[in-house]
């Protein structure tokens, strides 16, 4: 997406919670109308801290069962965006973020966009990366990988690379660290 696309969506969307917020304003007042808002947003809180702990906890168990938690992954992004849209003030803002913090809507939505598209995780006893990629993998992050062709069980993605280990480790001008002087 654009930038200019990207200013025109963000713009036309806060030009609707405006005109809905006035709109409600017109008709039950501003002050409850504030009030609601403040409301939807402490309720939200309340929602996104148990929601998200049990998100969590959900993929501790499927990490420690040595599963990729590709669906908690996306339900835990999932949930912080909804927070995000609840504290927000506006009541469109509100309906979409609920819809991410209710298990039932945010679980489905998940689900369709692990379905939709390809979710990857890279790790190492240094660091990790994870990313999710709309559509077929394409090579990820690094690129076109080479398509296996054959019949062995992986019917992945190759991507060639060289790794190494070293053991000694060295500051950035060559000195050997291990040794005192």
């Amino acid at each position: 997406m654009t930038f200019g696309r990207l200013f025109f969506v963000i713009f036309a969307f806060a030009l609707l919670e405006v005109l809905v917020l006035a709109a409600v304003a017109d008709v039950i007042g501003w002050p409850v109308t504030i009030i609601l808002t403040l409301a939807t947003a402490i309720i939200g809180s309340w929602l996104f801290r148990g929601q998200g702990l049990k998100t969590w906890t959900r993929l501790n168990q499927r990490m420690q069962s040595g599963e990729m938690p590709g669906q908690e992954l996306v339900e835990g992004l999932l949930l912080l965006i909804g927070g995000a849209l609840l504290i927000t003030p506006g009541f469109v803002s509100d309906i979409v973020g609920f819809l991410m913090l209710v298990p039932l809507s945010r679980r489905r939505l998940a689900a369709m966009l692990v379905r939709r598209g390809t979710l990857q995780a890279f790790s190492s006893q240094q660091s990790s990366a994870f990313f999710y990629q709309s559509g077929s993998f394409n090579g990820g992050p690094f690129g076109g990988g080479r398509h296996h062709q054959g019949n062995s069980q992986g019917n992945g993605v190759i991507i060639d690379g060289e790794a190494r280990e070293e053991t000694e480790s060295r500051d950035p001008l060559g000195h050997d660290q291990n040794r005192r002087s």
